[in-house]
């Protein structure tokens, strides 16, 4: 008689929060290209995010598409923060996309720390993490970023020619 054996994780993460500020750094790694194994690596950031599909890709794209409309009162860039750590210590956040993600932009307002002024920013949530978008150069960056990752998975992926349209151009059909 065989044991079946079921492993349940020591942690799981439900959600997190990642900031998105100023220019982002980004690269962007194929693997298996036009194979069903076929996966898009990009370090965005701190984030190393891996997708599985151009639906995926283009999902992502058009979230933070969405996220323009919100950003009316977010500054154009705020000055980041020195980093007490070396590159090699920062924290770092490994996300899988596997499909097309749900997402809501909604712009949010609450004091600075000092309590002297009002600060804005734009929370995109997208299923397991919330983007929290801090300044409109951190938009820009992203979203230059997400066009030539979508790009490259419309070449990479087999399901590339049906989510082939730009969620950042004018003619873009959304969802309903």
């Amino acid at each position: 008689m065989t044991e079946t054996l079921h492993t349940m994780p020591a942690a799981s993460i439900t959600h997190t929060i990642a900031v998105v500020r100023g220019e982002i750094d980004s690269d962007v790694t194929v693997h298996h290209a036009r194979t069903c194994d076929a996966r898009i690596t990009v370090v965005f950031g701190t984030a190393l995010m891996n997708l599985y599909s151009a639906s995926a890709a283009q999902g992502l794209l058009e979230a933070f598409a969405a996220a323009r409309a919100a950003m009316t009162r977010v500054p154009r860039e705020i000055p980041a923060a020195a980093s007490p750590y070396e590159s090699f210590a920062r924290t770092t956040l490994a996300i899988e996309w596997t499909r097309r993600p749900s997402y809501c932009a909604v712009p949010q307002s609450g004091p600075s720390k000092t309590g002297s002024q009002t600060v804005h920013w734009v929370d995109l949530y997208c299923g397991p993490i919330t983007f929290q978008i801090r300044d409109q150069l951190g938009l820009r960056s992203t979203l230059a970023l997400l066009t030539r990752m979508h790009q490259t998975a419309v070449a990479v992926f087999l399901d590339g020619p049906d989510h082939a349209a730009d969620p950042t151009g004018d003619d873009y059909a959304w969802p309903q």
